[in-house]
């Protein structure tokens, strides 16, 4: 749950309310796939125009300060298994029914916008709204700590149950991660899961550059015994395996090298992530110094995305907020 005051409403809704012309500093936003981005509850205006509406609605003892929050957010989703095993009208169903629950329990007249994002990693829904607690303006009074872990508990008996997810542990330990936070840490992920294809990649090659060695071999021993093909055909044949060998041995090196750069990047983001916002940083830092690569990273990536987040399915063991 983030909590957002008038001055970081509006950057908020250009993320949420995005088209595919957005341009944000989000690397995992694919722009070819924002037209599948829906609204299950879709704004009547700007954000801050909505929130002005409803708050001149309230009878107030006091103006309210400069520094109030005016807006909270939840980011709704679960993990990449639980949402392959659901149908595309399935997915819908679970967005809708989280979003009911929040419109019964925080009030449909509060409601900003609730949309469905397509567009990254994994499916997930920014649902805003106003925080009015018994008639006045209160996000104090409507999320501490224990109403948050009473609202974890309510939203997965009343929709998370029902789609066989877990509730997350009461109780935990476990901190809670900013949306930045947790964007940094999906992508230093995705190139976890980069190193790794290019590990699976680098073993396979070499394993053809083996064969073809062996190939190459056989072909030299036959050259040497009398065949019925004639020498010419024989050295043009040989000559060919020889070319494709250097190949298959230069691919191998700039594979070699990828996974290198990729190493040695996710070492220095463990060595310095005492939080995900040093990851970011990280991140940030691999950006600018290496922008050709990192842009050659995110094209390879977008062609086969993985799947953040508040549940976890019956695959990976536990579901919360």
């Amino acid at each position: 749950m983030e909590k957002y005051k008038r001055q970081d409403v509006s950057p908020i809704e250009k993320e949420n309310e995005r088209d595919e012309n957005y341009q944000g500093s989000n690397p995992q936003i694919d722009s070819e796939r924002t037209s599948e981005n829906y609204h299950l509850i879709y704004p009547q205006g700007k954000y801050i125009e909505m929130i002005n509406k409803r708050l001149a609605t309230l009878t107030l003892k006091r103006k309210i300060r400069s520094d109030a929050i005016l807006m909270n957010s939840f980011v709704i989703s679960s993990d990449g298994e639980f949402f392959k095993g659901l149908r595309a009208w399935e997915q819908r169903a679970f967005f809708e029914d989280c979003a009911f629950f929040f419109m019964e329990k925080y009030g449909y007249e509060n409601m900003l916008s609730a949309v469905v994002h397509m567009d990254e990693t994994t499916p997930h829904m920014h649902l805003n709204f106003v925080p009015i607690n018994d008639g006045r303006l209160s996000s104090k009074s409507l999320f501490d700590k224990n109403k948050l872990a009473e609202l974890q508990t309510e939203l997965w008996e009343q929709v998370g149950k029902k789609y066989g997810l877990h509730r997350g542990k009461e109780k935990s330990q476990a901190t809670h991660i900013t949306a930045a936070e947790h964007k940094a840490k999906v992508i230093v992920q995705s190139a976890e899961q980069k190193r790794d294809e290019i590990d699976r990649q680098t073993e396979q090659k070499q394993t053809e550059l083996d064969e073809l060695t062996q190939t190459v071999e056989a072909v030299t021993q036959v050259a040497n015994k009398p065949i019925p093909k004639k020498k010419k055909d024989i050295e043009q044949e040989m000559a060919q395996l020889r070319t494709k060998t250097v190949m298959q041995e230069r691919e191998i090196a700039i594979r070699g090298k990828d996974q290198e750069y990729l190493f040695k990047q996710l070492q220095e983001a463990t060595r310095r992530n005492n939080g995900a916002d040093t990851a970011l940083s990280m991140v940030t830092d691999m950006m600018s110094a290496y922008p050709e690569e990192f842009n050659a990273l995110l094209q390879k990536s977008r062609a086969k995305k993985n799947p953040s987040t508040p549940f976890k399915s019956n695959h990976n063991g536990k579901a919360g907020k």
